[in-house]
Parts: structure tokens; C-alpha cells; sequence
């Protein structure tokens, strides 16, 4: 290669190769809940009419290396995962000699500047961690992503593909799904962020049909037959108003879903445990459903000196009748909700009911208050209190043949900690308790009108990330 630069007359710049190797290993424990039940099947748990105690530990391991030429033209990821291996389980090999089969790709990615284009610029392909909304899609897909800067606009352009149907025959031809998605962020002043995206699904599937309940009410979830054209578009972002002292935050995401759904049934499963039909509410069979929803999310906040009040809003629109063909119900594709311990997702976060910001196809209505405080530089604490309701009706038959409609979930308190022990290293400790109201009884064992179940649960974790 020297004596081919050589005889073109080029000058051939002296490029090396940096690696690194980071890891993040976390091992996770649910100290104790009164409803572990209620988490076991993160779409379908049961609220137990007497109390199911339960304790656990789980270890995630995640490891990666980075391999990059010094000047930063190229760059490529591989990491894996060892996800929720439960501390005596048989699979995926927590028990004795340790011999189940668990390793999963968690990242397969090259990221390279685009040639003949300014350095701002650059290509990524493979499978990554990507996040278009926290709220609408924030997980691994494959695809091929173009981003960069166009002054004065960040920019992304990609073409994503969740499902892939190897097509043996013309009538499968299509069957792919495919995602488009672009987005825009841009900074008109200093302390304001706004960004505006669009993510546009495709589908042709004519042979099969899509079976989809409220229970499993998520994209990736139910996108296995049906046809899609749909879309999502929406503004993001963030504004930082600087006082003296500390300084007030907005941060908020407004989204708007529509387009079409073809060749999909949809049914409402029964409460408590009868949940393989629905109690006298019923669905709409092999049709064609119209989406029409939207979401609405804000944070606004102080912080000041060592401490940060945040309150926080959201509404996610849900379907007020499951037998037309709308779907009303705002509909996520892949996330992960942190926001509170006993309904989402917190410390042990693969042992939770949903991981949605929603419940059914109802929508969801979330009211939080939360302070956070940093004692010490190495200990932080906080609380928050939450009222969340559903946006439509949960309508069912109980089990004394009565006909039911609830929309409050009830009142939440949680407080956490997190503590670090040495360099890269913490201890963290998260408690929740739901003061269930009349809704919950949907989930409950003896569906009777009213909510006679609070939940409880204690988790903590020690997390090492290098």
C-alpha cells in the first residue's frame, strides 16, 4: 500500500487502531413484595387476593469493546449481554454448575465518517441501542442510520428493519416491516433545545392476520402479520430558564400517531384471571382499524444548590370503544418506564408488569411530584408521590356478573437511593407502595368492583460499570 501511495504522489496519513473495553455488571434483588404474582408475566399478571411473598436475585452482565482508528474515521462496537439470570434458576443457568445457554448480541455496529463529506458527518450500520423517543421507541433495532451536523441542525436519517420475512414465494414478497425515521434538532438559543422527528411504518402482509389484545398492546408485540401504514410524528425538547440562585427546566414531547392498520383482529381479555376472552365488552374481528391517538408528556422543575423538585405530566390517549375501528389508544413500539417502582420498571427491571406508559389500550393519566437531593458526593436520595388514572374507562364484568367502568389507578409513594462504595461502583435501594384504587380490580383475582389489594416492593442492586 506504501509503494502504490508512493507512486501516485500521495501523501498516505499514519493511521492506528485504539481499543477499549467497558463493562456494566449489575446484580439486581427483589428484597420482598406482597404480589409477586403481579410480576412474574410482565402482560398478563394476576393481583392475588391473598398476599404472594417472594424474594429473588438476578445478575445482568453486559461487556463491550470499542475498536476505532486514532483520527476517529471508523469505529466498530460488539457487546454482549447476559440478561436476568435468577440466582438458583435451571435456565438460563443460575443452578448448580451453571450450564444454561444465555449469551445474547446486545451490540453489532460499525460507525464511520462518510467520505468526501465533512468530518460531522457519518454513517452507522448493524444493531444498536436507539432512541427516537423515550416515550415511543427506545431499544436495539438493526438498520443503517446517516446523522450529523448541518450547522445550525443536528440531523438523523435512517432506514430500520425490526422483522424480516425470507420470502420463498411471490405472495410473501413485502412481508418485511420496515421503519423510516428522520429527525431534526436544533438550538435557536442557548438554553433552548427543540427537535422535531417522524418515524413512518410499512408492511404488506395480505395472507396473515394480527391478533392483538389490550393486554399486548405494543408494536413489536403484535407487528408479527399485520399490514402497516402508520406513522408517528412529534416535537421534542427542553428550556432552561438560569436564576439566581439555581435554575427552573422544562423538558417536554408531544406525539401524534395515524395511518392504518390492515388485516388485524383485535379483543379485550377478561379481568383477573380470566383473560383468554373478554366479559361482555368483546373486540371487532378481521378488519381494518383507523389509528388516530396522540401523547402528551412535561417535566417542569427546580434545582438549586443540592437539591431538584420535578413535576411531571402525562397523557397518553386511550381507545373509548373496542368494538369500532379506530384505535384511539396511543401505542408504543419498544420502551423501557422508569418512572415509578411498582407499576414500571425500577431496579429489577426484568420483572415488572409493564413496561409501557400506558395500561391496556386505556391511555394512562400520570400526575408525579418528585425531590431529589444529593447529600454527599456520594450518596443521593429521593421521594415522589403520584396520582395516575387511565384516559378511558377500564370496562369489564366482574365475577358477581355486574358491569363495571373504573379509570383510578390509585396513589403511589416511592423513595430510593444510591450510594457509591468505590470508583464506578454503587449500592442503590428503591421502595414503592401503591394505595390501589377501584381500577386495580381489573387485575385482580376476584374481580368484585373495588380494589381490596395494595402492592408493595422493596428492590436494591449493586452495579458495577467500568
Amino acid at each position: 500500500m506504501l509503494v502504490f501511495a508512493l507512486v501516485l504522489g500521495l501523501a498516505m496519513p499514519a493511521v492506528g487502531a485504539d481499543f477499549s473495553f467497558h463493562g456494566d455488571f449489575n446484580n439486581r434483588f427483589q428484597m420482598y413484595t406482597n404480589q409477586n404474582g403481579f410480576f412474574i408475566q410482565p402482560q398478563a399478571g394476576v393481583i392475588r387476593d391473598k398476599d404472594v411473598n417472594d424474594n429473588f436475585g438476578e445478575a445482568k452482565y453486559r461487556l463491550w469493546t470499542d475498536a476505532a482508528t486514532n483520527d476517529g474515521g471508523v469505529k466498530g462496537v460488539f457487546a454482549v449481554e447476559i440478561g436476568g439470570m435468577r440466582y438458583g434458576e435451571n435456565q438460563p443457568g443460575g443452578q448448580f454448575s451453571g450450564d444454561g445457554v444465555n449469551i445474547e448480541t446486545r451490540w453489532l455496529y460499525t460507525d464511520f465518517q462518510i467520505p468526501f463529506v465533512e468530518s460531522k458527518n457519518r454513517l452507522q450500520m448493524g444493531l444498536n441501542s436507539q432512541t427516537f423517543n423515550q416515550y415511543f421507541w427506545q431499544e436495539t433495532v438493526m438498520g443503517v442510520k446517516n446523522y450529523g451536523r448541518l450547522d445550525p441542525i443536528d440531523y438523523e436519517l435512517a432506514w430500520f428493519r425490526p422483522r424480516e420475512t425470507n420470502a420463498t414465494t411471490k405472495d410473501q414478497e413485502g412481508q418485511d416491516l420496515d421503519a423510516f425515521y428522520g429527525r431534526i434538532n436544533t438550538k435557536p438559543m442557548d438554553d433552548l433545545l427543540l427537535g422535531f422527528f417522524g418515524v413512518f411504518f410499512y408492511k404488506d402482509d395480505p395472507e396473515g392476520t394480527a391478533a392483538i389484545t389490550d393486554r399486548g398492546y405494543e408494536i413489536k408485540l403484535f407487528a408479527q402479520n399485520a399490514e402497516f401504514s402508520m406513522y408517528t410524528i412529534g416535537l421534542d425538547g427542553g428550556y432552561n430558564i438560569v436564576l439566581d440562585p439555581g435554575k427552573l427546566f422544562f423538558k417536554w414531547d408531544a406525539m401524534y400517531q395515524g395511518g392504518e392498520i390492515k388485516n388485524a383482529s383485535f379483543t379485550t381479555t377478561g379481568p383477573g384471571t380470566n383473560q383468554t376472552a373478554a366479559a361482555g365488552v368483546g373486540g371487532r374481528a378481521n378488519d381494518d382499524f383507523d389509528m388516530k391517538a396522540y401523547f402528551l408528556h412535561l417535566d417542569a422543575g427546580f434545582t438549586w444548590d443540592k437539591s431538584t423538585l420535578t413535576y411531571t405530566f402525562w397523557y397518553a390517549s386511550g381507545d373509548d370503544d373496542p368494538t369500532d375501528d379506530d384505535f384511539e389508544g396511543y401505542v408504543a413500539v419498544d420502551v423501557d418506564s422508569f418512572d415509578n417502582v411498582v407499576l414500571f420498571e425500577s431496579l429489577a427491571d426484568d420483572n415488572v408488569f409493564t413496561e409501557r406508559h400506558y395500561l391496556l389500550d386505556k391511555g394512562f393519566i400520570m400526575n408525579k411530584l418528585r425531590f431529589d437531593y444529593k447529600a454527599t458526593d456520594r450518596l443521593n436520595v429521593g421521594v415522589a408521590a403520584m396520582y395516575m388514572m387511565t384516559a378511558e374507562n377500564i370496562e369489564y364484568i366482574d365475577n358477581n356478573a355486574n358491569s363495571q367502568k373504573e379509570d383510578t389507578i390509585g396513589f403511589e409513594i416511592d423513595a430510593d437511593m444510591s450510594y457509591t462504595l468505590f470508583q464506578g461502583l454503587t449500592f442503590n435501594l428503591a421502595a414503592g407502595y401503591l394505595f390501589a384504587d377501584d381500577a386495580m380490580d381489573y387485575f385482580e383475582e376476584d374481580t368484585d368492583g373495588r380494589s381490596d389489594e395494595d402492592i408493595f416492593r422493596l428492590m436494591s442492586s449493586i452495579r458495577y460499570k467500568f
